[in-house]
């Protein structure tokens, strides 16, 4: 195994570990023995659990824009449909990691990014640019509403996109309150309502 697959291999183990239980719940002997590897392998690639953090954001989001973003921006044109989509693919996969784990996991990013928001200013970072990457999303939705003649809320492209970010936020905290991957479907509903009643 080549070192970079061995580093993507640590990050996606520790992705994993911080989203099903906590950043600080989850130590280097979990997450090397998560990994296959040793300890020692783990502090080569990384040199802190900061460090580490920073890059599963980072590896989080680019997933996350690849599968639930873009992936619903090629299979859809119209962008309530792309909105719709997008709800739909973030439910698929809670749904489905739900069926695996027993609980819902609700959001790696609010996760993460609420735990440290007040002690690491650079996950808290990371997790902020993660969600304005997410926002590009929203705002070209919004844009091409707005061009259409459907857009019916007031206020600029980029508090909009924030609002429907925020709709996905909460929705995944209710998600994972209630224990309920439903609630996410519900608010792709309610994010169209948002911007077309």
């Amino acid at each position: 195994m080549s070192k970079q697959d061995t580093k993507l291999q640590i990050v996606d183990a520790a992705i994993d570990l911080f989203w099903k239980t906590s950043y600080h719940a989850t130590n280097m002997n979990d997450l090397s023995r998560s990994a296959g590897v040793n300890k020692a392998t783990v502090y080569q690639h990384f040199g802190s659990k900061e460090e580490l953090a920073v890059a599963a954001v980072a590896r989080a989001a680019d997933r996350t824009v690849d599968y639930i973003f873009e992936g619903a921006f090629e299979v859809v044109e119209k962008p309530l449909d792309r909105l719709r989509e997008i709800y739909r693919r973030i439910y698929e996969s809670h749904s489905s990691l739900y069926d695996q784990d027993g609980f819902s996991r609700g959001c790696p990013f609010v996760n993460i990014g609420v735990e440290l928001s007040t002690t690491n200013d650079r996950v808290r970072e990371a997790v902020r640019g993660a969600f304005e990457r997410f926002a590009c999303y929203y705002g070209q939705i919004i844009e091409e509403l707005r061009a259409e003649g459907v857009l019916t809320q007031d206020g600029s492209n980029e508090q909009l996109s924030i609002d429907l970010q925020d709709n996905m936020n909460a929705c995944l905290v209710a998600s994972k309150l209630n224990q309920d991957a439903d609630v996410i479907l519900n608010a792709g509903e309610r994010a169209v309502r948002y911007l077309t009643s």
